[in-house]
């Protein structure tokens, strides 16, 4: 950019504000470097205190100025060609006079007399920039780039302030001495003795001076005391120059000539002020310029039939022009067909009207058309007021037309061209689904809403909302509100009516199947359930009877004697006696399936045939069955367990269990089956076919035991089954 003499402060580069701000400062550095070429100072740029890419950066453009392409300065020698106002001169920025074209400040005129280019006020040594700054291009004017001096920084484009070597902490005093900072540096001073800005108190103490004291220290401006210093603040329109210590005037038309002024910007002691170019006044606000209306002002030198036509920024002297008759002259000095008939300065007789033609008229026989009629003089056709009839429109407003007429409908009316009458608008068929939330009918000239069973018109007459019908109490227990409706429900042990839906009727759950294990009794909204008199009790359910055990709760009516066997509803009492050389060894009830009496061999003494007896063990068990039509499968009813492992194949000679059924009453109906538990040897006593009951059977099942064909030992089991 700084190479093709473009200004460093557009916006050539589009990044993050980090990345725009360093290719600023490399284009300033660039055009640094191009100036110190153009002075043919040293590339090395002695003095000044650049960072260390800046320094490479000016050192590159300053040592290739040749790859630059200067702006070369154009003067126009074509004389301008004459024309006869500014609409016809084509300037790219202002003309005046009789066409000449002329450039805003900070421009020139091109060779071809009409086009401006932009002054590079750098190359022409035109500029103001001081010493310490380096003059940049831009369009229409230019900047000067500062750059601060050792011991200075930037604080913007134009302001070095002084660096605080002492408040940084950055200067090298020793401990016996006090730093002072001063303009661009700083010194170190002996405690015992104060520097520049500073001034021995009554305790000899080194304390500021407010050199604010001293008349005039900063002229008109005003001084502001700063420790060991001070400093100016300048009026409007002055900057503080930190290398002077003086308040410098700034130049408001250098930086801003574009946004103060329309025209031409010049400066002044602490301001500015506008002028115009020629053609031009300044306006109210001091800043922009109004066009001269040279032709209204009198200001003009157009001669005898000639008229002054007014331009921007000048004016044109126009030929004025002679109309043929049926003419007449416009303020625009051009020529416009006369209207006769409107006028009235035509010579058509009665039942004639005039036709006016461009620069004449002619007189046509009066033939009126539909909606017209002759007038009383028989010159013209005038209309014929339609709405002077009764009832055209039928009740609506007539509105006469030029030539015809027109109803205006009232609202929900609706004209019909052809038929020439108000018609009504169905708006329901019109909008359908737009007026009325639920049904629409339509009416003469309007239409009316309604709602479905179960809502009701809201106040604007065509929402609907829900009716809570359970306001009134319709249901004889409980109602719910639902949209567009309602619905009854009962409480427990209540059901709806099938007839009405609103009544609540006494379900009898004692006509349902299995709501009771014995008795039901039904209660309004309820029922009861009873147990048969004397051996059950109702279970905590309220609904199946529970046997009550009178065996374990000793309420049974067995003697000493007697085992109690508890049944469904009662018990039985049963007397069993071991048979002769057996001895009892247990008796008592543990349930209905249990052993109630065990009886051990005991023989006499020397009686060999009792010994000889390889029954050891007799016992006597009652179990309850419950009576049964079908048996899908053999169902285990008793236990046979013994202390006897199961045989190995490999081994023949152990001993093994021999189940057998010796008596029962009911043939086929029971099994024994041969298994195992644990590695035991048992007995499994099953129902094989169904028993209806009731009834009470016998059954007996020995135990062998015998090893190598021979039978050592049996025990027989006596079973009194109750179906």
């Amino acid at each position: 950019m700084a190479r093709t003499q473009g200004a460093c402060d557009r916006h050539f580069f589009t990044g993050s504000s980090w990345e725009s701000q360093t290719s600023k400062i490399c284009c300033d550095c660039c055009t640094l470097g191009l100036k110190t070429a153009s002075l043919g100072l040293s590339c090395e740029l002695p003095g000044l205190q650049l960072e260390r890419q800046c320094s490479s950066t000016a050192k590159t453009c300053c040592e290739e100025p040749s790859n630059t392409k200067p702006a070369v300065g154009v003067v126009s020698t074509r004389p301008p060609e004459t024309t006869t106002s500014c609409k016809d001169a084509n300037c790219s920025q202002l003309c005046v006079g009789a066409g000449e074209c002329t450039c805003h400040e900070g421009f020139k005129l091109k060779r071809d007399g009409v086009t401006c280019e932009d002054v590079n006020e750098c190359q022409t040594g035109s500029h103001n920039c001081s010493s310490e700054s380096v003059c940049v291009n831009t369009e229409g004017s230019f900047h000067c780039w500062f750059s601060c001096h050792p011991g200075f920084t930037l604080t913007d484009e134009i302001t070095c302030k002084d660096i605080d070597e002492c408040e940084f902490g950055i200067h090298n005093c020793e401990q016996n001495s006090v730093c002072i900072n001063t303009a661009g540096s700083f010194h170190c001073q002996p405690k015992n003795s104060c520097g520049e800005g500073y001034t021995l108190d009554a305790t000899g103490r080194c304390i500021d001076f407010d050199e604010c004291l001293i008349t005039k220290v900063c002229g008109n401006h005003v001084c502001v005391n700063v420790v060991g210093s001070y400093r100016c603040k300048c009026r409007a329109g002055f900057s503080f120059n930190n290398v002077t210590g003086h308040c410098e005037d700034i130049n408001e038309c250098r930086h801003h000539a574009r946004l103060l002024c329309s025209h031409a910007c010049e400066n002044t002691e602490g301001s500015y002020r506008c002028s115009c170019i020629p053609g031009f006044t300044l306006a109210h606000d001091g800043r922009n310029c109004d066009d001269i209306n040279e032709c209204l002002a009198g200001m003009h030198n157009c001669g005898d039939g000639q008229v002054c036509v007014n331009t921007e920024g000048s004016f044109h002297c126009q030929r004025l022009v002679r109309c043929d008759p049926g003419y007449q002259l416009t303020d625009s000095n051009s020529c416009q067909d006369i209207d006769e008939c409107v006028l009235g300065t035509h010579n058509c007789g009665a039942n004639f009207v005039c036709i006016n033609t461009p620069g004449s008229f002619h007189c046509n026989t009066v033939s009126c058309p539909r909606g017209y009629h002759l007038s009383a003089d028989g010159t013209r056709c005038e209309d014929v007021d339609e709405c002077q009839t009764s009832e055209m429109c039928g009740g609506h407003v007539c509105i006469n037309l030029e030539g015809s007429f027109r109803c205006e409908c009232r609202t929900g009316f609706m004209f019909n061209t052809i038929s020439k009458l108000c018609e009504d608008i169905n708006e329901c068929t019109h909008y359908p689904g737009r007026l009325c939330a639920h049904k629409c009918e339509n009416t003469e000239g309007s239409f009316r809403c309604s709602c479905s069973t179960g809502f009701t018109l809201t106040r604007d007459g065509r929402d609907c909302e829900d009716v809570d019908e359970c306001e009134n109490k319709p249901c004889s227990q409980e109602c719910t509100n639902v949209y567009g409706s309602y619905q009854c429900y009962c409480h427990r042990g209540y059901q709806l009516s099938d007839n009405d839906g609103i009544t609540c009727e006494d379900i009898n759950e004692c006509a349902l199947p299995g709501v009771c294990s014995h008795n039901c009794i039904n209660t309004p909204g309820g029922f009861n359930c009873t147990c048969p008199p004397g051996g059950y009790t109702l279970s905590p359910d309220g609904r199946t009877c529970q046997d009550v055990d009178e065996c374990a709760a000793e309420t049974h009516t067995c003697s000493a004697s007697e085992i109690c066997f508890n049944l469904q509803g009662g018990h039985r009492c049963f007397n069993f006696e071991c048979p002769t050389n057996f001895r009892q060894a247990t008796s008592g009830s543990t349930g209905n399936a249990s052993a109630v009496l065990r009886c051990v061999k005991s023989c006499r003494l020397l009686d060999l045939e009792c010994s000889h007896n390889p029954t050891h063990i007799i016992t006597f068990t009652v179990i309850s069955l419950p009576t049964s039509q079908h048996l899908k499968e053999p169902e285990v009813i008793a236990l046979l367990r013994t202390a006897t492992a199961v045989k190995p194949a490999n081994l023949p000679d152990q001993p093994d269990v021999i189940f057998e059924i010796l008596d029962s009453d009911e043939q086929n109906s029971f099994d024994v089956i041969k298994d195992s538990q644990d590695g035991l040897i048992v007995g499994l006593i099953c129902q094989v076919k169904p028993i209806l009951g009731p009834k009470e059977l016998m059954l007996s099942v020995v135990i062998k035991y015998v090893q190598l064909g021979d039978v050592y030992q049996q025990n027989i089991m006596n079973i009194h089954i109750l179906v």
